[in-house]
């Protein structure tokens, strides 16, 4: 099947790594065409070939970005990749096979590595659900980070929902689950996601940020996803948010005891993702995320 890969990217720093390891894959002759939308004022771009930036002059929402990849591009199998988002050897292939079993819908993993302590963390406790070490499983929303979709899942769909700036890719994945094209996950369709929350304080805002916007993504979608009664509560999510972090993170621990083997001392950091989390999930507007 013949493959367009879409990366929004607001002139990302490693944009020529990401380029680099797509051209490098096996099978590269399947893709038609790679679009970056958005900046890449640094040209990291250079004369890759068959990349094309679609410059928006200013920066966008990464829905906005991705629904005009959707509209410039050709192929029936769409890969949509973020900007700091790195493929393995056989990520492209892997994609593939997922389809050819009959996967309208597929999400790859995301390796548990992170280039820093809080990097780290960050990976762990924002991508327990899509970490390679986790088994092929259908799902009912999967991440935009690493994602392919049929072209014919996006029109029964539709777009994605430019008006939320973040979790656009729950609530897009699911409306393909309603329409019935299910989503699965392939861990074998691994990246290396390599973002620039560094430090507690960035981890803290960006998973905060998650929570708020889930949040309304949860109670949209609350059959498919059996939301719990408590996030119609903001201000039991904030009061019980230590509690909420804590339960979360023990799941994650017997969900996977090989993360507790292989990094014991990243345990706080994926406690205070869910901590953000949960707080910023009570909050009643975006500024009082903080």
């Amino acid at each position: 099947m013949r493959v367009s890969v879409i990366i929004p990217s607001l002139n990302s720093p490693i944009l020529d790594e990401v380029l680099a390891a797509i051209l490098a894959q096996e099978g590269y002759a399947d893709v038609g065409e790679i679009l970056v939308v958005g900046k890449d004022e640094p040209g990291l771009i250079g004369h890759a070939p068959n990349v094309r930036l679609i410059d928006t002059g200013r920066p966008v929402n990464p829905a906005v970005a991705r629904n005009i990849g959707i509209a410039e591009s050709s192929a029936p199998l769409l890969i949509f990749l973020d900007s700091d988002c790195i493929p393995q050897p056989g990520w492209l292939r892997a994609h593939q096979a997922a389809h050819a079993a009959g996967y309208p819908v597929v999400g790859g993993g995301v390796l548990p590595r992170g280039e820093n302590y809080w990097s780290l963390g960050y990976n762990l406790g924002m991508f327990q659900e899509y970490l390679t070490t986790r088994p092929t499983a259908e799902r009912a929303i999967l991440p935009t980070l690493n994602l392919s979709v049929e072209r014919r899942a996006i029109a029964a769909a539709g777009p994605l929902d430019e008006s939320l700036p973040r979790s656009q890719d729950m609530e897009w994945t699911a409306r393909m689950a309603v329409a019935g094209f299910q989503p699965c996950f392939w861990p074998g369709a691994a990246v290396e996601h390599r973002h620039n929350r560094r430090t507690m304080r960035a981890v803290w805002d960006d998973c905060a940020r998650s929570g708020y916007y889930s949040r309304q993504v949860r109670l949209r979608h609350g059959k498919l996803l059996q939301t719990p009664a408590l996030l119609r509560h903001p201000s039991l999510m904030r009061l019980l948010s230590p509690a909420i972090a804590a339960v979360t993170t023990a799941r994650i621990v017997a969900g996977q005891p090989v993360l507790l083997r292989r990094f014991p001392a990243a345990l706080p950091a994926v406690f205070l993702t869910k901590l953000a989390w949960a707080w910023g999930a009570g909050a009643r507007n975006e500024v009082r995320l903080g």
